[in-house]
């Protein structure tokens, strides 16, 4: 097993790295500046200097060459001003997908925003990052219609609380709720390590019950 982490050192991406390395899965931590490379060669991680903004698919492709999975958790967060968020979370989304298609990548997990679907443009929550909404909702449509295995992740509202380890999943909540950035990490590990769980589409919040548990009696409805 072989695993690109793109945004490694992130909020979502640095617990995933974390609990990988901690469970000797092979993983390689995607970045995008040279100055980060020491952080996590200081903790014994393989890193790839890998830019979705101005990488090339092409030179993506290359990169992404003898990896059997690519986790997707790079974005803008809604946080910066419309241009980027189309170049990172909308272009680059799609750049990563092609690239993995042309590299022979057999499963593309994709960090979403809580509801990308285009109703929930238009909802409060999403008025306030609606540039971000429309970006993500036109990746993730591009990533299903890929023909790649692919599994997509919807987190809740995002803290740096402590994870628990427990989780509620459904395909569609009615309200949007915390999640901890540890807590995703954790549903992303559980899809990335047990192939039964590939090919699935969640929102996930915190919850009552264990991460591995919660994704593995998940199914898409």
């Amino acid at each position: 097993m072989s695993i690109l982490v793109i945004g490694a050192n992130g909020g979502v991406g640095t617990h995933l790295a974390s609990q990988l390395k901690q469970n000797s899965v092979n993983f390689t931590a995607g970045i995008r500046k040279e100055e980060q490379i020491a952080d996590f060669e200081n903790k014994d991680m393989k890193t790839l200097l890998i830019d979705v903004e101005n990488d090339s698919i092409e030179e993506m492709a290359d990169k992404m060459q003898g990896f059997e999975q690519v986790v997707f958790s790079v974005g803008s967060g809604g946080s910066t001003g419309a241009d980027k968020t189309i170049i990172v979370d909308l272009d680059g989304a799609v750049k990563a997908v092609d690239a993995s298609k042309q590299a022979g990548v057999e499963h593309f997990v994709m960090v979403s925003t809580w509801d990308s679907r285009r109703e929930a443009f238009d909802t409060p929550d999403a008025q306030k990052i609606k540039p971000y909404t429309i970006a993500k909702h036109h990746a993730d449509v591009y990533l299903r219609n890929s023909g790649l295995t692919h599994t997509i992740v919807h987190p809740g509202m995002l803290t740096d609380e402590g994870g628990s380890g427990k989780v509620d999943i459904d395909l569609y909540f009615g309200d949007i709720k915390n999640v901890a950035r540890e807590n995703v990490a954790g549903v992303i590990y559980e899809v990335v390590t047990k192939e039964e769980n590939r090919g699935k589409e969640l929102q996930v919040l915190d919850g009552g019950t264990d991460i591995a548990d919660a994704v593995k009696n998940f199914k898409n409805k």
